[in-house]
């Protein structure tokens, strides 16, 4: 019979193992679309702030990306910088997971680090990575990242923070405080999906807390969500922005939409087999999981799954009659998980279904269960494209298709701009389309003869 340390390196090998291919392909992303555009524009000679407020006033309300765009890597002309900000964001990510997981879960081990909560906050990456709509859009384009993925890390980094308030005392709880408040602004800042949101969940907690001392933190939090969030939406540039698409602000297409989009997302998440197999394991544990905040009722966060998943296709839809790239629900999709595992062990203590499952509370058992869950997400979803494009060596096509084409832009400045024909399966980009007037021929082209970078 193996150990449970024994267990616990098999399974932290083994979900090593099934991220590291996510890893390696940061060093082949390469920057398309938008890309070029803050590329050229982050380059040009004139101070942040007008660079900031052309963003803000003449394009959207998204003053934290607004930001990070005007820092965007290609300034530096070096695509290992553009890869590096690429990779940072994505190891960072099992890292808050588990910090939010020490911070929100009582711990009982008295070693320094929780291997339980490690292996969970890897899996929860796998999954999160593996099963997202559109991972080249949510993990390997800085636009992306800077818009989305960074602000899911940041709102968790402001849970963390709010969670270690609460149990601290005097300066500690100050510095926590005031720590999450400014993680609080910055959050908001990334999207309007995150504008809507976190405002309202500060709202309903505010009207469910009971009459004490946190309750006056919770107003202020709530008032700090909703003027960060006045920003975002009521800002010139999304006035502008949203002047650009014709079928805007269609209610019933909206909603019809948005609902069958909701259910397909749904439905595609919490019955892939990989998932149900965790969550029968957190199910069947569910009494062994305590946490350290009020676990709400299940009805409450079956509500608060659907709304979350039904904002991510509703805003876009709404503001610009279309969904556009998923990229809205790789956001949402991040709390989907959260609010599952939440939802799950809501029900499961409701109705002691850990009882019915107690024959998944054998260690053995729950290794295998969890290995075959891991072993499923490697052959599955983004890691089987990751495979199969290996396999066809297209990342390395696309590397070289990219640099050739790069020279013959440097070489021939007015020439049209081919399409790249390579692009792995992983890689689902943007690209130019022979066009002198498409957008994105228009960005590369000033990017490369305005900032005269070759990205090497």
């Amino acid at each position: 019979m193996f150990s449970r340390k024994q267990f616990q390196i098999s399974l932290l090998v083994l979900s090593i193992a099934a991220l590291l291919p996510f890893v390696i392909i940061c060093f082949y992303a390469l920057p398309f679309a938008d890309d070029f555009c803050f590329g050229w524009t982050a380059s040009e000679k004139i101070s942040f702030v007008q660079k900031f407020l052309n963003q803000y006033l003449y394009w959207n309300g998204r003053y934290t990306a607004d930001v990070l765009v005007n820092f965007h890597p290609l300034v530096t002309g070096k695509i290992l910088v553009y890869q590096f900000s690429i990779l940072v964001p994505l190891l960072a990510t099992p890292v808050i997971f588990y910090f939010l997981l020490d911070s929100a879960v009582s711990n009982n081990q008295s070693s320094l680090i929780n291997y339980q909560f490690v292996i969970a906050s890897l899996l929860i990456t796998l999954f999160y990575l593996n099963y997202q709509p559109n991972i080249t859009e949510g993990i390997y384009w800085f636009i992306g990242i800077s818009n989305y993925h960074l602000g899911n890390l940041c709102l968790l980094l402001h849970f963390i923070y709010l969670l270690k308030a609460f149990s601290a005392n005097g300066k500690s709880k100050i510095t926590f405080q005031t720590l999450a408040s400014l993680l609080l602004v910055v959050s908001i800042g990334f999207n309007e999906i995150g504008a809507l949101l976190i405002p309202l969940f500060y709202f309903f907690v505010l009207v469910f807390s009971a009459k004490t001392e946190s309750r006056k933190f919770f107003a202020g939090l709530f008032l700090i969500a909703f003027v960060s969030s006045s920003f975002v939406f009521f800002s010139p540039g999304n006035f502008v922005r949203v002047s650009v698409f014709p079928e805007r602000y269609i209610l019933l297409h909206s909603l019809l939409y948005s609902s069958a989009q909701t259910l397909r997302f749904l439905s595609k998440w919490i019955f892939n087999l990989p998932f149900i197999l965790l969550s029968l394991v957190i199910v069947a544990n569910a009494d062994k999981v305590k946490l350290k905040l009020p676990v709400l009722d299940f009805r409450v966060l079956a509500v608060a799954l659907l709304f979350v998943v039904f904002s991510g296709s509703f805003i876009p839809y709404f503001a610009t009659g279309v969904l556009g790239q998923h990229r809205t629900i790789n956001y949402v999709f991040f709390y989907f998980i959260l609010i599952w595992f939440l939802l799950v062990i809501s029900v499961s203590q409701k109705y002691l279904l850990y009882e019915k499952l107690n024959w998944l509370k054998q260690e053995n058992r729950i290794f295998a269960t969890m290995t075959i869950s891991v072993l499923m997400m490697m052959f599955s979803g983004n890691s089987l494209k990751i495979l199969q494009d290996c396999n066809a060596d297209n990342f390395r096509k696309y590397e070289t298709a990219f640099y050739e084409r790069q020279k013959t832009i440097l070489q021939k400045p007015d020439a049209q701009i081919a399409p790249l024909e390579i692009v792995p399966d992983v890689f689902t980009i943007t690209d130019a389309e022979n066009d002198t007037a498409y957008w994105v021929d228009k960005c590369m082209k000033k990017y490369y003869t305005e900032t005269g970078n070759e990205l090497k």
